[in-house]
């Protein structure tokens, strides 16, 4: 009988040991996954001012609007009759934004001697304007569309590189 004792205390023991490990197992947590990265897709800014004819200077020079180089500038206006819609210089970038600069229809763009409008633009997307307002005020506006030319004085020439004009940086 001790000996049944003894059979019957190794297989309980044995048993509970059996129990023990099986609970480890199931209370060992299974590797979660992470969640998947979401890349952020760069939506494009488009931003825009409107220049007040009553607050500018005679002569103004505006800044390229973005620390990036223009990929492209255009200037949108009516070439047959002044003062019939507004001005628009928009710039584009290579990532998508833009940037669009609107002067009133009170202001009107002035023919050079060869009938030619003052508007020019070069290749890093200085844009060149001079008119007047429909009261007389003489206005000329200079926007800028690469940084590293920002502030610097400009000299514009609506007669040479047909039809397109010449600008000039000065030092």
């Amino acid at each position: 009988m001790k000996k049944s004792i003894s059979f019957l205390m190794f297989c309980v023991m044995t048993l509970c040991i059996l129990v023990s490990c099986q609970e480890k197992e199931k209370e060992a947590p299974k590797p979660v996954a992470p969640p998947p990265v979401k890349k952020d897709v760069y939506q494009p800014k488009h931003q825009a001012t409107t220049i007040d004819l009553k607050e500018v200077k005679t002569y103004n020079y505006y800044n390229a609007p973005t620390d990036n180089v223009a990929s492209a500038v255009v200037v949108n206006y009516n070439p047959k009759t002044p003062y019939a819609e507004p001005i628009v210089v928009k710039y584009s970038y290579s990532n998508g934004d833009t940037y669009t600069y609107t002067i009133p229809q009170e202001f009107g763009l002035w023919p050079n001697e060869a009938g030619k409008l003052r508007v020019v633009s070069d290749n890093d997307c200085t844009v060149w304007l001079q008119g007047q307002t429909k009261s007389g005020k003489f206005k000329e506006f200079i926007f800028y569309g690469n940084p590293k030319f920002n502030n610097k004085k400009i000299k514009p020439n609506s007669y040479l590189n047909h039809p397109n004009g010449l600008i000039k940086y000065c030092e």
